[in-house]
């Protein structure tokens, strides 16, 4: 215990607490970014990449997406590990021993998957892929392989990434992944003078990546230098499973329904379909920026927590999670409602049609979602990661059986539908089983079902009261403002609960 409690007063010493208030509002203003070069690239990419390719560029955002998750959990355990060494317990070997062995282990495992996917990516183009034209067919396996053998790079950023994340260097992370989520859209963009290539178009992004990876690594060993006894050891692996073995069904379950829909249009209806339905996807999940800046601050917060202040952890639980309604409500809502004109914007008249009824179908979806990311967060970062991995493996059947079912009779919008069936119920789950964590109060339930109900509402209003959008569009920019005047007016609160300094209340 002396030792872990000499390297916290080493870690305290070499930089002072962080304020998760200005880590929170970096993380948030830097994951924007890619949502406004995303409205200026998508419509450039419809226009000059056509549907098939963008619908196969669609699908490699979604496999890069779902390989940043494929770590078997071992990048938040590494995060718990980390924190928990910084706050004073002894660990049974040297935390450095177990970075090695994870980032080893990470690195291994992108190998594996990225080889794999490369040797089958030429089946699967040429006989899972419905309608693609000859004339794209080579472009789409040499760019498929590409992607496929970027994983590695994705896999082995995760060690040092949760490295970082546990010491709260969360300024450092986003000036590394802000150039890697910026580069998704505007790497393409800017190529399209050039070539529409996608085989261009993946290598530029594999170099991206691996960059991304060179730096994490750099900022990680400069944090945390190599000390003797930090060789990495496969016995030390078991223990770092064992940590994340549960998340790491729910990090490779979860994403994969995530994915699933898409990869299911391209074989089912047509690759083309999958871009009417990857933009208003595009367009409205990029608002998981709001629960991603959030949760990167709440769960090493959490994890130092642990079970020795319950008050606090629910005071934690019941502040995060008004802050999400409160800033995610007004924007699905002002979705569901312009539903119409931001895909025009972002693809033109191609999507005047199936695509907008998508877009508020998914609205409702992405609302249970980034409000199910607190008690997500809340029960695999205070060690209960068991009980969210149950409810995923709970959920696979018959998310298929109703994805299945959507597509074949209702198409596209069956699709989305499906989706945020799942999504919805996965969160009311989700917050029954976070409050034998912390619990909500009646309020805090009720402003999530609230939240949920009114994006509904909303989605309804403009698919069949076409004359409502600018009310509607009104009452929403109010409760935006009004949303943003109740937090600047409880932010001693928020900040006290949420946003305050990691080694105090947070």
């Amino acid at each position: 215990m002396a030792s872990g409690r000499a390297r916290m007063d080493t870690f305290a010493s070499e930089r002072a607490p962080p304020s998760l208030l200005r880590s929170g509002t970096f993380s948030l203003v830097t994951s924007a970014a890619p949502l406004a070069v995303a409205l200026v690239s998508l419509p450039l990419l419809t226009r000059h990449l056509g549907t098939e390719r963008l619908g196969l560029l669609a699908l490699a955002w979604a496999w890069l997406g779902y390989a940043t998750l494929l770590d078997f959990g071992l990048g938040r355990a590494l995060t718990r590990m980390v924190a928990a060494s910084d706050a004073g317990e002894k660990l049974d070997a040297p935390v450095g021993a177990f970075i090695a062995t994870a980032n080893r282990t990470l690195i291994a495992v992108g190998v594996i998957v990225g080889l794999l996917g490369a040797v089958l990516a030429p089946w699967y183009v040429s006989h899972v892929l419905v309608d693609l034209s000859a004339s794209v067919r080579t472009d789409a396996i040499i760019s498929s392989m590409l992607f496929a053998l970027t994983v590695p790079a994705v896999t082995g950023a995760s060690a040092p990434r949760a490295v970082l994340e546990a010491r709260h260097q969360f300024r450092a992370v986003n000036l590394v992944r802000l150039p890697v989520s910026v580069g998704t859209f505007a790497v393409p963009t800017l190529l399209l003078p050039f070539t529409a290539s996608l085989t261009v178009i993946a290598l530029s992004l594999g170099v991206v990546r691996l960059w991304a990876w060179w730096r994490y690594r750099t900022l990680a060993r400069r944090s945390m230098p190599a000390r003797e006894g930090d060789a990495p050891s496969m016995a030390l692996l078991r223990p770092l499973l064992r940590a994340g073995a549960w998340m790491t069904v729910s990090n490779v379950l979860s994403p994969l329904m995530t994915v699933a829909d898409r990869f299911l249009i391209g074989s089912l209806i047509s690759v083309s379909a999958v871009a009417l339905y990857a933009v208003p996807w595009e367009a409205v999940t990029k608002l998981w920026i709001v629960p991603g800046a959030l949760t990167m601050v709440l769960f090493p917060a959490v994890a130092r927590i642990g079970e020795s202040d319950p008050a606090r952890l629910t005071a934690l639980h019941a502040a995060s999670a008004r802050l999400l309604a409160l800033l995610v409500m007004p924007a699905c809502v002002i979705s569901c409602v312009l539903a119409p004109w931001l895909l025009a914007i972002a693809g033109g008249a191609a999507y005047a049609g199936e695509s907008v009824q998508v877009l508020r179908v998914l609205s409702i979806g992405v609302a249970a979602n980034c409000i199910a990311a607190v008690p997500f967060t809340m029960l695999q970062a205070s060690g209960r990661a068991k009980w969210t991995a149950s409810l995923h493996l709970a959920e696979v059947v018959p998310f298929a059986i109703l994805l299945w079912f959507g597509a074949q009779r209702f198409g596209l919008i069956g699709v989305a539908a499906a989706w945020t069936i799942r999504v919805v119920a996965d969160a009311a789950l989700l917050s029954w089983r976070a409050q034998s964590v912390a619990p909500l109060s009646a309020a805090g339930i009720t402003l999530n079902a609230a939240t949920v109900i009114t994006v509904a509402c909303s989605a309804w209003l403009g698919a069949s009261r076409p004359g409502v959008e600018p009310l509607v569009s009104f009452v929403a920019i109010l409760a935006s403002i009004g949303a943003a005047a109740l937090l600047w007016y409880r932010r001693p609160d928020v900040e006290r609960h949420v946003l305050g300094r990691s080694g105090g209340v947070a």
